[in-house]
């Protein structure tokens, strides 16, 4: 997911010894010309796995499909490979997800299978493409590899919302599941979803009523819920009413550690709260803090339980921190992790089970020429983040991340975009951080 501020609304090579250790970040490489929507993920070894839509050949022949390339950390990208064959230009949206031990998968959309994925083992070859059973809409996993896919279906108009939420599962090195209808009702929203460490999966949804007329609809009794299932069980429980009826959306982001807690950070009034259950009971709701202090963007837990916030501060425009857990549901304050920084632009957040996270984000691009794209890192859950390094630049590249992704020991991959100087060619390039 991407996130912006108000204001806008790789091969890695050893650097020398003098250059400071939060400041590690390698040559920024061009991993693909013509290329869209790049994603990527490393396991525990440090190894790389990237997927993006090739749209044309250098020479401008179309080609619309799924290419990928791998890299051990340190290396070159190997030359590039189709993984998808033709899926036309409405269908190149990637999400590649992988685990520790260097298996990952690809999801997208093709007209002929619907929802898409391949493997790549680790040390292996791409698998052919098949069917998940799903739509590439929520696509989330855990350490281990094991996999969900949720998503909202028979939509009318989009501020109506859904009639219906589903899902498909797949513990790691099975096989997808078939589709389960989770809830369904006149009006639903999907917010968020997430594999626990544990493979159990959790859905955040909300109920309301929605009047439409001719062009716009009026929203009112947003009511918030969380379905989960266990790894293993054959069914999924609703928690029920967690927060409303309200008059505005709750858009509540999930948490989990490796025990079986599971939090919710959502909006309540002008505040934003956490709501954690142990065993089988909610808490009731924690301020973490004030919207008119931190947005509610991101969050990311690691597998003991130690959750982080990521927002954004609109009134000196910086991205801000805070750090709470699962165990008391008690939270900090927030802090600004960007230094002097300023002018941040959409960002993507990143955690490792082991809590070592990683922010890339973009300064605004005033100067109509250069983009840098920056980040700020963390050695682990309650360690102070390291000061923002510059990971890349890029000629008029806009302010969007494609992808970022860390591991245990704190080694992170980027990538982001930019264009050749005559604006024709949209390029991707990688970078990589060693801690």
């Amino acid at each position: 997911m991407n996130y912006r501020s108000i204001a806008s609304l790789a091969v890695c090579m050893l650097v020398a010894a003098s250059v400071p250790a939060f400041a590690r970040w390698g040559t920024q490489a061009r991993l693909a010309s013509n290329a869209f929507n790049g994603t990527v993920t490393i396991d525990s070894a440090g190894n790389l796995v990237s997927a993006w839509y090739q749209s044309a050949l250098p020479n401008g022949t179309a080609v619309n499909e799924i290419w990928a390339s791998t890299a051990a950390f340190g290396h070159p990208w190997s030359t590039p490979i189709n993984v998808s064959g033709p899926i036309g230009v409405a269908s190149g949206t990637p999400s590649v997800r992988g685990g520790a031990s260097g298996n990952a998968t690809v999801v997208y959309t093709s007209p002929a299978l619907g929802g898409t994925y391949a493997d790549h083992p680790s040390g292996g070859s791409w698998t052919a493409p098949a069917t998940t059973n799903g739509v590439n809409q929520l696509y989330v996993s855990d350490d281990n590899g094991d996999e969900g896919l949720a998503w909202g279906a028979g939509q009318t108009r989009l501020a109506a919302g859904y009639t219906s939420i589903a899902v498909v599962e797949r513990p790691a090195g099975g096989v997808w599941s078939s589709l389960t209808t989770i809830v369904t009702g006149a009006h639903l929203s999907l917010a968020s979803s997430l594999v626990a460490p544990d493979g159990s999966m959790a859905v955040a949804w909300e109920s309301f009523n929605a009047v439409c007329g001719s062009r716009t609809c009026t929203t009112s009794n947003w009511v918030l819920h969380v379905s989960t299932r266990a790894a293993g069980a054959e069914s999924w429980i609703d928690s029920g009413p967690l927060l409303g009826p309200d008059s505005k959306q709750h858009f509540g982001q999930l948490a989990a550690d490796g025990v079986g807690d599971l939090g919710v950070l959502t909006i309540s009034g002008s505040n934003i709260v956490s709501l954690v259950r142990h065993g089988s009971n909610w808490t009731s709701p924690s301020v973490v803090g004030a919207t008119s202090a931190i947005s509610l963007t991101a969050c990311a837990s690691d597998s003991a339980g130690h959750v982080t916030l990521v927002g954004f501060d609109y009134h000196v425009s910086t991205i801000l921190a805070v750090d709470g857990n699962l165990t008391n549901n008690t939270w900090g304050q927030p802090a600004s992790i960007i230094g002097s920084d300023q002018n941040p632009n959409y960002f993507r957040l990143a955690m490792s089970p082991k809590g070592t996270a990683i922010v890339f984000y973009s300064l605004l691009n005033f100067n109509g020429s250069n983009t840098i794209w920056r980040a700020a890192t963390r050695k682990g859950s309650g360690v102070a983040w390291n000061p923002p390094a510059t990971a890349g630049t890029s000629f008029d590249g806009g302010g969007m991340p494609e992808s970022v992704a860390i591991n245990g020991a704190g080694q992170a991959a980027v990538v982001f975009h930019g264009y050749s100087s005559d604006f024709l060619t949209y390029i991707l390039y990688s970078n990589t951080y060693r801690p």
